[in-house]
């Protein structure tokens, strides 16, 4: 184990907020620990790998602060919205059923880890925001969290058509997934750097899918 101090310093920034100050840390009481805290399951095995001979670039500690910082990293789950209006997910068969997240939620998360004086900086980036649609079709993917449907008529890369009723199954509905995509890029102050993931982070849904009745005047 290392017999240094470490900082860590937790923050959620909006994109806009690159301009800011830097950061400057300074070390806490306790050490690197030897087991890393535990992950959010989303991680799996995900794991940074460090690979440098070169003695100024403190790989082994570069390493172990990377991790750290990694193995404290937690996603949030997407909450999805969709149109046509779903407080029970119900939508058409042949129309666009548009989904999306909040804007809010569509940040990176940064994790600052200190180690003596080997700093390592992760910034992880929600990258894309998919569907798995749960009738047999293909996913769908979006850059950016989707558009939130507001005009009649607009269009949106966050959508999907369903060719079929859910009603015929057993359960009446199709058991989906919309899940967001993560990368996370690490830098540290000794040169080093590198990229981890995607890192797929999934909310199920269940979706009642009905055909439109035709309304027949007198």
């Amino acid at each position: 184990m290392l017999g240094t101090s470490l900082g860590l310093l937790s923050l959620s920034i909006a994109p806009a907020a690159s301009a800011g100050p830097a950061l400057s840390l300074r070390g806490g009481s306790s050490a690197l620990p030897e087991r890393p805290p535990a992950r959010d399951p989303v991680l799996r095995d995900l794991r940074i790998e460090v690979d440098s001979r070169d003695p100024a670039h403190k790989a082994e500690r570069v390493g172990k602060a990377a991790n750290l910082g990694l193995s404290s990293l937690s996603f949030p789950r997407p909450v999805p919205f969709f149109a046509p209006p779903a407080q029970r997910v119900r939508t058409l068969v042949g129309i666009d059923t548009w989904f999306w997240v909040s804007a809010a939620s569509w940040r990176p998360i940064v994790r600052v880890v200190a180690a003596g004086k080997v700093v390592v900086t992760l910034v992880a980036t929600p990258v894309t925001l998919q569907m798995v649609p749960g009738d047999g079709s293909p996913l769908v993917s979006c850059p950016g969290p989707g558009l939130p449907w507001l005009v009649p008529g607009t269009r949106s890369l966050c959508s999907h058509v369903f060719q079929r009723a859910s009603t015929a199954g057993l359960t009446g509905r199709f058991r989906g997934i919309v899940q967001t995509v993560w990368t996370v890029r690490w830098t540290s102050n000794t040169g080093l750097a590198g990229t981890v993931g995607p890192v797929v982070v999934p909310t199920p849904v269940s979706m009642r899918v009905v055909e439109a009745q035709p309304v027949l005047g007198r």
